[in-house]
């Protein structure tokens, strides 16, 4: 075998196994379990919580504005009893039983409405921040689960190319010890798998990578997810 019909061979391998990873990437991904993945990460990460945070705390406010029509009005009563003079130095009433009394303070009144609709804006501006935030986790975390699928199958077909050249340099030895094939072709056969285990462990530390970045969004291990 002449060292250019192995590289070709080599290559046509290669590119087969390639062309079958792109194919299949499209059919592993799992909608049910990618929107799962989304829904832990608005549940656990922590800038999501914020955000979350801050749009209740806008909502009570709501609540606090509503409540300055109450702090307009004062009541009071007073009470005599029944069988006091009416005029008396000591227990000056000039009614018998309760006397009832109510003030309002017009200012605070009026100032209220326009409390209460700057409370609803701010709550409606930390809304919408809020769903926001939601559409960019979203689309991150899609970004991550495709970027692991998208390394998770070059792992793949880097380890199958690992494993055509380790199998063909292997053939290659056992001809080279019989004398069949020359030096320099074993040595560029051994130097291919070589490269080719450099390349899978390469692929594995990326495949990882985007594993851990995926895993820091949701929370959990993604074997953790069912």
């Amino acid at each position: 075998m002449t060292i250019k019909r192995l590289f070709i061979l080599l290559l046509l391998l290669a590119a087969n196994v390639q062309i079958h990873a792109q194919e299949d990437i499209a059919s592993q991904i799992n909608p049910p379990l990618l929107q799962k993945y989304v829904d832990l990460a608005k549940e656990y990460y922590p800038k999501r919580k914020m955000y979350k945070a801050s749009e209740l705390s806008a909502k009570a406010k709501i609540g606090t504005a509503k409540a300055g029509y109450l702090e307009s009005l004062n009541a009071s009563y007073f009470y005599r009893p029944s069988n006091g003079t009416i005029l008396d130095v000591n227990n000056p009433y000039s009614i018998n039983g309760f006397q009832f009394g109510v003030n309002l303070n017009l200012g605070l009144f009026f100032r209220t409405p326009s409390l209460v609709k700057q409370a609803r804006e701010e709550y409606n501006s930390a809304s919408y921040l809020t769903k926001e935030y939601d559409i960019l986790l979203e689309i991150d975390v899609k970004e991550r689960y495709f970027e692991y699928l998208q390394w998770f199958n070059d792992l793949k077909v880097k380890n199958q190319a690992y494993i055509d050249n380790k199998a063909a340099s292997d053939g290659l030895r056992y001809k080279f010890e019989k004398g069949e094939v020359s030096l320099d072709v074993y040595t560029k056969a051994k130097s291919l798998t070589s490269t080719a285990s450099s390349e899978k462990l390469l692929a594995e530390v990326n495949m990882l990578k985007a594993k851990s970045s995926l895993e820091a969004l949701l929370g959990k291990k993604m074997e953790e997810v069912k």
